[in-house]
């Protein structure tokens, strides 16, 4: 009987592609082959974060063919974060969340995390257990890791790794405001004060096939301003007054 009323999706995954014209096909691809043979309730958002390349018109070309791969548009490339959260903010799922769309993860790891969408958690992510992307790149995202877990009391999560996904009820309470990398630890902090019930699946971090990392030296620099600023700022202290009046 028609309700007048359309039933969310289970899972809504933004991929974000910033110049990705090598690897917007075989990621797009290679995940909904996998989520169609797991038989996922799941719509993909394929998010052009400013790029300049090919990535805006093969993004069109997939769209065009599969209602469950939404195009988003964000015109400007104002930082990967700010992408993510257009992503989240056109999703229509029951859960929502966003990955790298660089190819870096395998498709197989991101229908196991799927089905721990089926469980008791409210936010379930990747750890890269073993990283082919560089011996550099490990020890500076391990270093990160370790001090902003020290800093906030965070259990040893790793922060900035993606996909995350989680319930879509917590997309308002987040408040999610940081437009740059900083996006994946803001989440973490903010989960761990709302007292999320976390899982983490174990998985192996794939070296890049094509196209290059948009991750640049000054990354780091923003990395230990937005830990001060969250540290020793007003931001977190106000979100928490905010919270606490809702409840």
């Amino acid at each position: 009987m028609e309700t007048g009323s359309k039933q969310r999706v289970h899972l809504s995954l933004a991929l974000l592609f910033y110049n990705e014209e090598e690897n917007v096909l075989g990621v797009v691809t290679g995940l909904k082959e996998a989520l169609d043979a797991e038989k996922a309730d799941y719509e993909l958002l394929l998010v052009n974060n400013g790029s300049s390349d090919r990535t805006p018109s093969l993004i069109r070309e997939l769209s065009g063919h599969d209602p469950r791969l939404k195009a988003v548009t964000v015109e400007k490339n104002l930082g990967y974060g700010w992408g993510a959260i257009q992503g989240m903010l056109s999703a229509e799922g029951e859960w929502v969340g966003f990955m790298a769309g660089d190819g870096q993860v395998d498709p197989a790891d991101v229908v196991r995390l799927y089905r721990e969408t089926k469980r008791s958690y409210d936010l379930v992510k990747v750890r890269r257990a073993y990283r082919q992307d560089g011996f550099i790149r490990g020890v500076i995202s391990d270093v990160y890791v370790m001090t902003f877990c020290l800093l906030f009391d965070l259990p040893f999560y790793d922060i900035n790794a993606t996909p995350r996904v989680f319930r879509r009820r917590w997309l308002a309470p987040l408040e999610l405001r940081s437009r740059d990398w900083f996006l994946d630890a803001e989440i973490m902090l903010k989960a761990g004060i709302l007292g999320f019930a976390i899982k983490e699946v174990t998985i192996v971090f794939r070296r890049r096939k094509g196209g290059r990392s948009n991750v640049r030296p000054r990354t780091v620099l923003e990395f230990i301003f937005n830990i001060l600023k969250f540290r020793l700022g007003r931001e977190i202290r106000q979100w928490k007054r905010r919270i606490g009046s809702r409840s």
